[in-house]
């Protein structure tokens, strides 16, 4: 069964939580990416990806969300993109999930006048990045975490072209301001994700940003407004700075289980978590899923 037709099957699907913080959390030093470990702890990445499945996720996203080779470039490791892509896929597949998802995360840059950042360049990064992970083998890709529409309508475009009939979700990331629902570069929730599903997205949506309580008004606009299936992915609550230099998080995932059954019984598609739900929100989620209970 494919991922598309496993959404045509009418039951929510559970994607996994957040890869960076749970491999924080598990010592990566401040200022290394994640995709560094793909290559230097592998074990550590795959631990991660096992968890997650044993907790009870139907897919998990690869450790590729920073491994274009413009976001690579920071770090001094964009010569190593089709190999780090390949080797995240067969982590997250060595792990047993029923689908594994090629990750796909934002450039960083900004268009101008904002930044320097530019669309051909963009389309070539995305581009290799997406060969690199369908040699591999994913079961469909996610961009993810884009604060700009005309950025993830570029990674979309670029993804459709080189692996042509691929399922793409795409989630926009939001900031819940008084007029509603935007983007940091202004892009409102509707349009944006209408625009999304009529360039081919399967699924569109939201990660990151905001917690369960304060996406719940985002679900109910979005079920309402767009017809395609809807991905939510919140944060754990707002990050809280130890001593020791990690951090913790708020939400209890008893919490976020029960606001994200109540989004699936709603009617959204796809749910799972971002920055600080590990796998104890995931098994929440998953227990609530499984008995139907959408309320306290």
């Amino acid at each position: 069964m494919s991922l598309v037709d496993a959404l045509s099957a009418g039951r929510p699907l559970l994607l996994d939580g957040g890869l960076g913080s749970a491999v924080i959390a598990r010592g990566l030093p401040r200022g290394t990416p994640p995709e560094a470990w793909v290559l230097e702890r592998p074990e550590e990445i795959q631990a991660v990806h096992r968890g997650y499945v044993e907790a009870g996720s139907d897919a998990v996203q690869t450790c590729t969300f920073g491994a274009s080779p413009v976001r690579l470039a920071a770090f001094g490791l964009d010569h190593h993109c089709e190999e780090l892509n390949r080797r995240a896929v067969d982590l997250a597949r060595a792990a047993g999930p029923r689908f594994v998802v090629g990750d796909v995360g934002p450039t960083g840059e900004y268009l101008p006048p904002v930044g320097t950042g530019d669309e051909a360049r963009w389309r070539e990064t995305f581009a290799r990045q997406t060969r690199a992970l369908m040699a591999a083998g994913v079961d469909a890709f996610h961009v993810e975490t884009m604060s700009d529409l005309r950025e993830a309508k570029v990674a979309l475009a670029a993804i459709h072209r080189e692996a042509p009939g691929m399922p793409v979700m795409v989630s926009l990331t939001f900031d819940h301001k008084r007029r509603g629902y935007f983007t940091v570069m202004g892009d409102p929730l509707i349009p944006a994700l209408r625009a999304l599903a009529e360039a081919g997205a399967v699924a569109v949506g939201a990660n990151c940003t905001l917690t369960s309580p304060q996406m719940a008004g985002l679900v109910e606009e979005a079920l309402a407004g767009v017809e395609a299936p809807l991905v939510v992915q919140p944060n754990a609550g707002a990050p809280e700075a130890l001593p020791d230099g990690s951090f913790t998080y708020a939400q209890t995932p008893e919490d976020f289980a029960r606001d994200l059954a109540v989004f699936a019984a709603a009617g959204v598609a796809l749910v799972g978590g971002c920055c600080g739900t590990d796998r104890r929100f995931i098994a929440a989620l998953r227990r609530r899923l499984d008995e139907g209970t959408a309320s306290p």
